[in-house]
């Protein structure tokens, strides 16, 4: 008898069977639960992962301005009082802006999941820029007393404004980092 009741029952499972059909129809109208659920976790783990190759990218990016910076410093610092006139100059403003450009684009999100090493880093070569600018101004400093007086007027002129543009380049970036500072 036990067998006779579970024959009966698969034949009723059987598709062709009225009830067969009547569960393959209710299943049809019922959505895919488990698709649902996979395409979520897909769209979520493709977010992950932009996201995470988006803090990637960024953090190559910053290693990348933070080794330019700390570069073109060590040859300003080497130029001495010749920096305000030089390209090498110019080049670690520009690199020095460049870089406060960048850590504007960095969100906290991107601090705690692996940026957090390069901001520290850039708080380290900001460190190192103001030590160099301020050696460069004892060095011009001691350089216009040296000098006849027009052209030492010109070599200040042009050093107050290479320092007031490093200063504000330094400002921003400083201003920049202290927005990650918890």
């Amino acid at each position: 008898m036990g067998i006779g009741r579970i024959a009966s029952f698969l034949s009723s499972l059987s598709p062709a069977s009225e009830s067969a059909s009547a569960v393959a129809a209710s299943d049809e109208d019922l959505p895919d639960v488990g698709r649902q659920t996979g395409a979520a976790a897909d769209t979520q783990d493709r977010g992950q992962r932009q996201d995470s190759q988006q803090t990637g990218d960024i953090t190559q990016q910053l290693q990348t301005m933070i080794a330019a910076v700390s570069q073109l410093n060590d040859n300003a610092v080497q130029q001495g009082a010749a920096i305000a006139v030089s390209p090498a100059g110019t080049q670690l403003k520009n690199a020095v802006t460049g870089l406060g450009h960048l850590l504007a684009t960095v969100d906290v999100k991107s601090v705690d999941s692996g940026a957090a090493t390069q901001i520290k880093r850039a708080n380290d070569v900001v460190d190192a820029v103001e030590a160099g600018i301020a050696g460069t101004q004892a060095a011009t400093d001691q350089l216009l007393r040296q000098m006849a007086p027009q052209q030492a007027q010109y070599a200040q002129e042009t050093s107050q404004r290479f320092q007031t543009d490093m200063r504000n380049a330094l400002s921003q970036v400083r201003g920049t980092l202290a927005s990650f500072q918890r």
